[in-house]
């Protein structure tokens, strides 16, 4: 149970893998243990925690005797050991008289203090985008007794736990990762965004967004909650989540000016987010996409203020970026302004010195789209 336990909480405390490693050990009479991924051929794919193994011989194992462990090749032959909750005992896999003469052995496993194993296969990697294979094996010193059939079937007896744990280790690995380029997309879209679950709360804002509700104006939240979108109240925002929960979009006009100018208008979409984006495994309780449109004149003038007081940038470079934007090229720029091109490059490399950027496309995309 302490091992199960330890599991449990292996998903988001990687270290609890050693702690898991260190209860069987206890639990088996095991002088060692690890838990890999022999078979892994990517990085961010690959697990590798021992309990009890001298830490230089880790490295050594990972990069070359992996490959060479007679009893992993044993198992695969003799397809012992080989699926999901099976259970191999060194003897097994590979005699002792056949180890003895292996180099794996005297120069590896003997030195490490490597000789009875246990070993669990957690998950047999049939389905990789679940789990990679992955074993977990337990050791005893040389000179002490051999792992017994009953302790091969108590280990089985744990698989279904370890298993769990080990799928929800890579689970929340992906969301992790999913979350991760989640925020790097959104916020590099100059509109506001808001991801949103089904009670309303607001889960992630991006730039353009968390700007938005600070400004209290078009959109307001308490509570971490959104409580109002434009004209609609809080019971009026539920009741446009319920319809978003049925699949469909929701258009609300936020704001609009008078009928000379009808083109200048704010609205908001609610798009509903299907099981395989990218935001439902970052957030699992995300239902849908929040998107403003504020008229392009006004977002694009608070969107510059917003970053000339970010970067600390002058009156003269701001200009700059606010005709890159409308698609003035520096040469045009020059000669609107009768100033010298080089003064503007000089403008330029201020910039990117400022904002860490490199091109003028990032700048614009910094900035926001075109007006034009």
């Amino acid at each position: 149970m302490n091992a199960v336990i330890a599991a449990s909480r292996a998903p988001s405390n990687a270290s609890r893998w050693a702690d898991t490693l260190e209860a069987l050990c206890l639990r088996f009479d095991a002088t060692a243990a690890c838990i890999h991924t022999p078979r892994s051929t990517t990085a961010d794919r690959s697990l590798f925690v021992a309990h009890g193994l001298p830490t230089h011989t880790v490295p050594d194992y990972v990069e070359y005797w992996s490959a060479k462990d007679p009893w992993m090749a044993g198992a695969a032959d003799k397809e012992i050991c080989v699926r999901s909750g099976e259970c191999g005992i060194g003897r097994e896999l590979c005699d002792w008289d056949a180890l003895d003469k292996l180099d794996y052995f005297h120069e590896f496993a003997a030195p490490t203090g490597v000789k009875g194993l246990l070993a669990l296969i957690v998950d047999d990697g049939t389905q990789p985008f679940v789990a990679p294979y992955t074993a977990i094996g337990l050791y005893r010193r040389p000179g002490l007794e051999e792992f017994s059939y009953q302790d091969k079937r108590v280990f089985e007896s744990v698989h279904g736990p370890l298993q769990l744990a080990l799928h929800a280790h890579w689970a929340f690995g992906r969301s992790t990762q999913a979350g991760q380029t989640s925020l790097a997309l959104l916020d590099v879209v100059p509109k506001p965004l808001l991801v949103l679950s089904h009670t309303g709360e607001v889960l992630y804002a991006n730039t353009a967004g968390t700007a938005l509700l600070s400004r209290n104006d078009w959109a307001a939240t308490q509570h971490g909650k959104l409580v109002r979108l434009g004209t609609l109240d809080a019971d009026a925002v539920a009741a446009s989540l319920r319809l978003v929960r049925q699949g469909l979009l929701q258009t609300h006009v936020l704001w609009k000016r008078g009928s000379d100018d009808a083109g200048a208008s704010a609205t908001a979409r609610l798009v509903p987010l299907e099981e395989s984006n990218a935001c439902r495994l970052a957030w699992p309780t995300a239902l849908a996409l929040l998107m403003i449109d504020e008229p392009q004149e006004d977002h694009q003038a608070r969107r510059l203020k917003q970053i000339a007081a970010q970067y600390r940038l002058t009156e003269a470079e701001m200009r700059v970026i606010a005709e890159l934007v409308d698609g003035t090229r520096p040469a045009e720029f020059a000669q609107r302004h009768g100033i010298s091109v080089h003064t503007v490059r000089t403008h330029l490399r201020n910039i990117f010195d400022k904002t860490g950027l490199r091109r003028q496309s990032d700048l614009i995309r910094l900035a926001g789209m075109p007006r034009s």
